[in-house]
This record gives C-alpha cells, structure tokens and sequence, in this order.
C-alpha cells in the first residue's frame, strides 16, 4: 500500500515529478469481499502490531471498511514487533492466532514480521484444530503452506506488464509523476483442498471452477510434534 505508506500522496498523483507507484485501489478489501462471499462469516479474526506501520502492513483499515460494509465483527489481537528478537516476534504472532482461533469463524492471515516459514506452521495447527477457514493477503505461497485460500499469485505477467510498458514511457521521456498508477490484478482464486480437508470445509462447485490454482497437498511441516 504505497499510499498507506508514504511513498505517494495519492492514487492519481505520486507527489513528485520524479517518483511512480503501482496502487491496486481496495486491493484489500476487495480480498476480505471476496471471503465474505465464499464463507459468509460473521466473525473475523486478524493479528497485527498495533501500531501505525503494523496497521498498514496488516492492511487494517481495509478490513475495517469491508466490515463496516458487510456487517460482520472484527477480532483482533496485538503481535509487537518493535525492536523485539525474531524468535519472540513469532512467539507472539502464534499466541495471537492461538487466542482468536476459538473466537471467530473465520481469519484473515495478514502480512506480519511474525510469520516465517517456521511459524505458519503452529499458527495453522491452532487454526485447524478449531476448524476456521483462512484467507492469506500475502497470496499463494502461503495457500501451499497450509492456509485455506488466497489470491493466486503463480504468474505474475500481467503486471509485469504495467512495470515494464511504465518504463518504457519514461525512457521516452514521460515524467513518472504522468503516468497511470492504478492497477487491478485480474481476480484469480487459490485454493488448498488439504486444507479444506483438516477444516471440513467442502469447496462449492462454483468455487473450484473460479479457481486458478488448486494445490492438494500442503508444503511443509503441518504441526509440531
């Protein structure tokens, strides 16, 4: 979120002649309608650091605006990040998960210092146990890893191509601060049907036909011993 955080001052003016962005408008909140849709929760979960920065990554605002929209609650627990040693960071992070997954019907795993390859481990055993479906914001690489969906990221041509046609017009002598930043991913679905297994969750038809990448194994450790 590049207006979130600082880089530009808005969607359609990047602030300095010299300076171009890519901003997806209610990239965010367009992922949280999308789950809305599929599961129809009524609660949400999501771990954060609350803090300004925390709150961007966690693209808080965004599940803030969906809710107001849809009408469902928002559970939230703080993970502190700030100048704390990594293994406590992700000790933090999988406590949160584990304290909000008995609490809501569904969880919106947003992007965090805290979650590593070795953490989203735990976090998903806590998850499973408590039967919550997952989206990931982060994208399919984490859907491989055990969360339930997300949108899927496998190719990433279509903005390569705004990066690259965006380059080309400023080597021939377009200001940056000219050109389009607003971008839109094309809506693909990533889904992990062993995912939707450990939950119970039986995918709808009209979901595994909306999907681009469906994955029927998971990566990884899927627990602790």
């Amino acid at each position: 979120d590049p207006i979130g955080a600082g880089i530009i001052d808005s969607a359609d003016d990047s602030g300095m002649d010299h300076i171009h962005a890519k901003v997806e408008p209610d990239r965010y909140q367009l992922q949280v309608r999308l789950f809305h849709d599929i599961i129809g929760f009524q609660r949400l979960g999501i771990v954060h650091s609350d803090t300004p920065e925390g709150r961007t990554y966690g693209g808080v605002d965004a599940v803030e605006e969906a809710a107001s929209e849809l009408g469902f609650e928002i559970i939230s627990c703080n993970a502190p990040y700030a100048t704390l040693e990594q293994n406590v960071v992700e000790q933090n992070v999988v406590d949160c998960y584990e304290e909000i997954a008995s609490q809501v019907d569904a969880i919106y795993i947003t992007v965090h210092r805290g979650i590593t390859r070795d953490s989203l481990a735990p976090i998903m055993e806590a998850v499973n146990r408590n039967l919550v479906p997952t989206f990931s914001m982060l994208g399919s690489g984490e859907v491989q890893r055990g969360v339930l969906m997300s949108i899927a990221q496998a190719d990433f041509t279509y903005v390569g191509d705004f990066h690259a046609e965006t380059i080309a017009r400023i080597f021939n002598g377009s200001s940056p601060r000219a050109l389009a930043q607003r971008w839109t991913a094309p809506p693909k679905i990533a889904l992990n049907l062993a995912a939707a297994e450990r939950i119970g969750f039986d995918p709808p038809v009209d979901l595994l036909l909306a999907s681009d990448e469906i994955y029927d194994t998971i990566i990884g450790p899927v627990g602790r011993n």
